[in-house]
């Protein structure tokens, strides 16, 4: 089954994308019902991610450098690393002694678990350091739980922290 994409708007103050709107606007965002708007859905994230872009600049919003499309053909992190997600955990292919330097050269990424989406960055790097577990199975590979992980990076707030390049918040699906 195709995801389907959704193109919402914040009135005054954003047009986004997103594939889970429930926890990318009313959980992650803090936003209601009612306070935010679909402007347009599809399961083409071509066409969505263009139609973004043109109803931004309609809106007269900032206009995203990378269509969303784009951030998850690019996505590196998955890419070299490459991550495994279950339903319980994410697992980096590396030993415990290499995580720091592996999840350091890949901040601003970011994937998908069942209990929501995380853009890595320098403190959901360090949590993920302090509670990252050796696999029983490979000394190799090391990992986390995802319920935990995601119950930790939802309650960092995001407007108290230093100015993030929202391009990664696009990354949340």
């Amino acid at each position: 089954m195709d995801k389907e994409y959704v193109l919402y708007h914040i009135p005054g103050k954003k047009i986004g994308v997103t594939n889970d709107l429930y926890n990318r606007v009313e959980k992650q965002q803090g936003y209601e019902v009612g306070e935010y708007e679909i402007l347009d859905s599809s399961t083409d994230i071509d066409y969505i991610s263009k139609r973004e872009l043109e109803l931004q600049k309609e809106y007269g919003y900032r206009v995203d450098m990378k269509l969303y499309s784009e951030l998850f053909n690019n996505n590196k992190f998955n890419k070299n690393m490459k991550i495994n997600v279950t339903e319980q955990t994410t697992t980096f292919p590396c030993p415990l002694n290499k995580l720091k330097g592996q999840l350091m050269d890949h901040q601003e990424m970011c994937w998908s678990t069942e209990h929501g989406s995380v853009v890595l960055d320098p403190d959901l790097t360090r949590w993920i350091i302090k509670n990252a577990v050796t696999s029983m199975y490979n000394n190799d590979r090391c990992y986390v739980y995802n319920k935990a992980m995601l119950k930790y990076y939802n309650s960092k707030p995001i407007h108290g922290q230093a100015p993030i390049n929202m391009s990664m918040y696009l990354c949340l699906i």
